[in-house]
C-alpha cells in the first residue's frame, strides 16, 4: 500500500492565471524554491507539455542543501490538473497539481499532492524524506501564492 502526501493553498486568482503561471515551466527556477530546475528533457521543441513527455526536475528539499533529478513522465495536462509519474517498483511517485475553482471561479483552490510506493517506500519513510516532502510542497504552494497575487 502506498503512501500520500496532499497540501493545498487558496489564491486570490482564478484558476486559469494560476495554471498559465505555474505552466510556465522555463520560469519555474525564478520563484520555485523546490525545483531548482524544470524542463522538458523530451520533445523539447514544443513548448507545451504533452502526455508522454519527459521533463527533468532537480528538487532541493526544504531545509536542504543537497539537490537530485528525477525524470518523470507527463501523465496528464488539463485544464485543472498537471500529473506527472516517475521512479520504478523499487520506489515511485505520481506527483500532481490541481486548479480547483472557488468562490464562482474568482479564485483557486492550489491542491498539491503526490502518492508514492514501492520497495523501498519504508525506508524513504523512516529516513523523514516524506515529512521534508510535504514541508517543500508546502513552500512551493505559498511562494507561487504570493507569486501569482503579486501579478494584479
Amino acid at each position: 500500500m502506498g503512501q500520500s502526501i496532499n497540501t493545498s493553498i487558496e489564491i486570490n486568482a482564478t484558476p486559469e492565471k494560476v495554471r498559465e503561471f505555474f505552466l510556465n515551466y522555463r520560469n519555474q527556477s525564478n520563484w520555485n524554491p523546490f525545483f531548482k530546475v524544470f524542463e522538458k528533457y523530451t520533445n523539447e521543441k514544443v513548448n507545451e507539455l504533452h502526455v508522454g513527455d519527459q521533463l527533468k526536475v532537480v528538487l532541493q528539499p526544504h531545509g536542504k542543501t543537497n539537490q537530485f533529478t528525477m525524470y518523470p513522465t507527463i501523465a496528464s495536462n488539463n485544464s485543472s490538473e498537471l500529473k506527472w509519474k516517475g521512479g520504478n517498483f523499487i520506489f515511485w511517485g505520481i506527483h500532481s497539481f490541481n486548479f480547483e475553482p472557488i468562490d464562482g471561479g474568482s479564485r483557486t483552490k492550489f491542491v498539491h499532492g503526490e502518492v508514492f510506493g514501492g520497495l523501498l517506500l519504508w525506508l524513504v519513510s523512516w529516513m523523514g524524506i516524506l515529512r521534508d516532502t510535504e514541508l517543500s510542497f508546502n513552500d512551493l504552494n505559498a511562494a507561487l501564492k504570493e507569486q501569482v497575487e503579486s501579478l494584479d
